[in-house]
């Protein structure tokens, strides 16, 4: 069994990786530091039987993720799990927003993730079995206009998500859209937050778990989750 995470060398992926890792998955896991990357490959492979390929990629340029693309082929056909949590965040109001901001974060919080999804889809039916996590944001419930360009990223992957659901309805595969608010990871580090209140990150790894361990015929579309703290 395959499956690919993105953002996988810290935070969230890591920990989605490592479960993955647990139940016998092989990993293909992409991030941008190829130093933190060796050191989850050594880490994982130090504490489950399970093969790890990684792969450092700045996702942000588009010319890099389609050479991932080619490389991720060249190693597998099929994947049977594909995580798309990879996302960067980046505050500014609406009416200060540049068009290269909104580009800069549509390619990473979506074009990665349409990007890898299409390059295994004709497989996916194919083979009538699989599941998609997509790792959305709560912006897409609760719009905020001092993040406009995250904001608009995660509605793009949002709406792709929902296609997606939509064209896999009659193959078998699943497809998650997984909608979160604040996630304790490191990425709150110096910052004066109850990050005890937040969700923490295995919150998110048994909800994956659980849709990989629901019955066939079930297809959780979204999930959201919030910390009982309804302010983050």
């Amino acid at each position: 069994m395959n499956a690919i995470v993105t953002g996988a060398s810290r935070g969230l992926g890591l920990s989605i990786s490592r479960m993955l890792a647990s139940r016998g998955y092989n990993l293909f896991l992409i991030a941008n530091n190829q130093d933190r990357l060796n050191l989850v490959k050594s880490q994982i492979e130090k504490d489950f039987d399970s093969k790890i390929m990684v792969y450092s990629c700045d996702l942000s340029n588009g010319s890099e993720t389609s050479k991932l693309i080619d490389d991720l082929k060249e190693r597998i056909n099929s994947v049977d799990i594909i995580v798309n949590n990879v996302g960067a965040f980046e505050m500014g109001n609406l009416s200060d927003t540049p068009f290269d901001q909104v580009e800069r974060l549509l390619k990473i919080n979506f074009e990665a993730a349409f990007k890898i999804t299409q390059a295994y889809l004709a497989d996916f039916k194919r083979r009538g079995i699989g599941n998609i996590f997509n790792i959305g944001s709560i912006v897409t419930e609760f719009p905020r206009k001092d993040i406009a360009a995250y904001t608009i990223s995660k509605f793009a992957l949002q709406g792709y998500t929902k296609m997606l659901c939509d064209d896999l309805k009659d193959h078998g595969v699943r497809v998650t859209e997984i909608v979160p608010g604040s996630i304790n990871t490191s990425s709150w580090d110096g910052i004066d937050a109850p990050k005890e209140e937040f969700i923490q990150t295995k919150d998110i790894v048994d909800t994956i778990e659980m849709v990989i361990n629901s019955s066939k015929g079930v297809n959780f579309e979204q999930v959201i989750i919030r910390p009982t703290n309804r302010n983050f």
